[in-house]
């Protein structure tokens, strides 16, 4: 009998845990989400479609895992997708479906190796919360955003219920570091009963 892993991915925030679960969930991550209809990767690239006329706009998918969204994308017209994950049993995965232009392994204790503006559009599609990945990441993806660069980005339910994650995203509103031009409250995993509001901030020249 395969392990179900969603549970465990949205009880814990110890980095070490993280990345251990993500490694082993590998293999049975597109089945356990998929049978819970995970229905936030197809709502962001329907908001990109309806935003985006020019399917050639380069597109980093960060925290990518197996391609679950880079596959929603794809299948939108978006065929300049990269994508880039820490975790290398997720990237095996991501590599089988060839729907990314090329893959990115990070190493989360060293630089990443972006650069500030390689990308029009980043998206990280159920990427930041509790059980995945660190809110600081907010602040690193923005930095590899030039200006005029938009973050799409979903915080579902269990993130939407502790404090700071809306403080971060409100703060780069407050300080207009970035404008807030869409966001739409939905399913994510509709099996466990689960929603995610997903933004799209455009960052501002300066």
């Amino acid at each position: 009998m395969t392990k179900k892993y969603l549970t465990d991915a949205h009880t814990t925030n110890k980095r070490e845990f993280v990345e251990n679960l993500y490694n082993h969930w590998a293999t049975s991550y597109d089945k356990e989400i998929t049978e819970n209809n995970y229905a936030t990767p197809n709502r962001v690239a329907l908001i990109l479609k309806n935003l985006i006329s020019d399917k050639k706009t380069k597109i980093l998918d960060y925290g990518c895992g197996t391609g679950l969204s880079g596959e929603a994308l794809f299948k939108a017209g978006f065929k300049n997708v990269d994508g880039a994950d820490p975790s290398e049993k997720m990237l095996q995965e991501a590599r089988k479906k060839k729907i990314y232009a090329s893959i990115v392994k990070l190493n989360l204790d060293t630089p990443t190796p972006i650069e500030s503006g390689d990308y029009s559009i980043i998206t990280a599609v159920g990427v930041m919360g509790p059980g995945a990945a660190p809110l600081e990441l907010f602040d690193d993806i923005m930095s590899l955003l030039g200006p005029g660069g938009l973050f799409i980005f979903s915080f579902n339910d269990a993130a939407l219920r502790v404090p700071k994650y809306l403080t971060k995203l409100n703060r780069y509103l407050r300080t207009n570091s970035a404008k807030l031009l869409f966001k739409e409250y939905g399913p994510h995993l509709p099996g466990i009963h689960l929603k995610a509001m997903v933004y799209v901030i455009k960052k501002n020249d300066f």
